[in-house]
């Protein structure tokens, strides 16, 4: 699989591609006036517990209060009880009130919620990872060969500073240990430089801030696998071509600097499958198609037949549709970073051996995922049920807002119900105030509505109430509100 990273740096935001084989699979944005804060590492204060969730609010010095759920608190980080306390849970046991702890942001905040932190603090280079309060020594599951891991566990050992644990990363696989010794100790020189900060200042406090995406960028994409690393910026380019001849100058020449005048996201093709990724209709090659659906709880997505009518059978042709939606759902769960509870609604297949293989085809697909993916299995009406750790925003959440109309429903009421709530509302005007001239103001697609379909309940409430009703349009009025204005008639 050949991987390439694209990154277009604009004045108001830097957007990054990750491509597979020329396909876009992972999208990243970075806003100038509105950066992510996972990463980040902040002295705060614990300004509730909530004992019935197990939870409490920290001040952070953020608009709204971060969330921190027991689980995610480290025994030593409480003070001396902690150990005990986290084995039984009770949050009460680990914090009080007005206590100073440091964490690390998990989660951005979302809408109503505020961030998710963590006191399990991490530091992670490019071949190591830095643990806070801790004395473990690890390397990665992913390295598989025992000698190269006894290697790595050697120099973790012989490297890890004191009071913190240390873990090697897969990118560390063949790496010289020269190179691995630098890596931990700008991660210890910058661990000591946290903890010196954690001791005095002002709390609520930032002690570490998390790079920016490009710097992300190199740490996490640019290594031996990477086909290519295009950047846009010749100044981005110059600085990562600085720090890469320092450290790897063997993959000097992936970098390259992209000057041409079409757009990057355009002429790499990550603009159209962005478009494809918003939209609740994915069609496959085959002419089936899969619907997405997003709930408050979860998502669904639906596979479809459409145009495809197969050649041999219904099973085979249920089979057949069912493995290409396995790729197409594999890769938009990634490309659109769908989380938490995923339901897909694969056609009917009668076989047993048939479900286990698309199962097993989508357990296989979703390993190439970064992000924590599970597929848990098929259930007895046919429905097969994943879970996908959240780290980020949904792809749409950086697109799209709420309609208006409908309040993010996707529905609004006909044009027909409306008519009939103006006029009762017409009625009951001309009952408590009586005759007189009415004008009405509606939005543009309700007058012509009106007009075209129901001006005879306009002309029926004239005759009735001996009245007068003139009917306007109004941008400012929302779809389905309706301003009467009466005429006050001169004596």
């Amino acid at each position: 699989m050949e991987k390439d990273v694209i990154i277009d740096v604009g004045s108001d935001e830097i957007k990054l591609a990750l491509l597979e084989d020329d396909q876009p699979v992972e999208v990243y944005f970075e806003k100038t006036d509105n950066k992510s804060l996972v990463g980040n590492i902040y002295r705060g204060k614990v300004k509730r517990i909530l004992k019935g969730i197990q939870a409490a609010f920290v001040d952070i010095g953020l608009e709204k209060n971060a969330f921190l759920y027991v689980k995610d608190i480290a025994p030593v980080s409480a003070g001396g009880t902690g150990q005990a306390a986290g084995k039984t849970g009770d949050i009460s046991r680990l914090l009080t009130p007005g206590q100073e702890i440091t964490v690390q942001v998990m989660k951005d905040a979302v809408e109503s919620k505020g961030a998710r932190v963590t006191t399990r603090i991490s530091l992670p280079g490019r071949y190591s990872a830095l643990v806070f309060n801790s004395s473990i020594t690890g390397v990665s599951h992913k390295i598989e060969d025992e000698e190269e891991r006894a290697r790595l566990k050697d120099i973790a050992q012989k490297y890890r500073p004191d009071n913190a644990g240390l873990i090697i990363r897969t990118a560390a696989e063949g790496m010289p240990e020269e190179v691995l010794a630098e890596d931990i100790s700008e991660l210890t020189e910058l661990y000591h430089d946290i903890k010196q900060k954690e001791e005095k200042g002002n709390v609520p406090r930032l002690l570490y801030k998390e790079p920016g995406i490009v710097d992300h960028a190199v740490r996490e994409f640019l290594k031996s696998d990477i086909r290519r690393f295009i950047i846009n910026s010749p100044a981005e380019f110059e600085r990562i071509q600085s720090y890469i001849n320092e450290r790897r100058p063997d993959l000097k020449n992936k970098i390259q600097l992209y000057s041409k005048e079409y757009d990057m996201f355009e002429y790499y093709h990550v603009k159209s499958a962005i478009n494809e990724a918003l939209s609740r209709k994915v069609y496959l090659k085959s002419g089936a198609y899969l619907i997405f659906d997003r709930t408050e709880a979860l998502t669904v997505i639906d596979v479809n037949s459409g145009k495809y009518t197969g050649k041999i059978n219904l099973e085979d042709t249920a089979l057949k549709i069912n493995l290409e939606a396995a790729h197409k759902i594999a890769h938009q769960i990634r490309l659109r970073n769908l989380s938490g509870i995923i339901i897909v609604d694969f056609i009917d297949m009668r076989l047993k051996e048939h479900q286990q293989r698309v199962v097993d085809t989508l357990r296989e697909l979703v390993k190439t995922d970064k992000t924590h993916t599970v597929v848990v299995g098929m259930t007895g009406l046919g429905l097969v049920e994943m879970t996908r750790k959240k780290i980020r925003m949904p792809l749409y959440k950086n697109f799209t807002v709420d309609c208006k109309a409908c309040n993010g429903t996707g529905y609004r009421l006909s044009p027909h119900m409306i008519v009939k709530d103006i006029r009762k509302r017409l009625e009951t005007h001309f009952e408590n105030s009586g005759p007189g001239c009415v004008e009405i103001y509606v939005n543009p697609e309700i007058q012509k509505f009106l007009l075209d379909n129901k001006r005879k309940t306009i002309s029926e409430l004239e005759d009735r109430y001996s009245s007068s009703i003139d009917v306007f349009s109004s941008y400012e009025v929302d779809y389905e509100n309706v301003l009467i204005k009466r005429q006050e008639v001169e004596k």
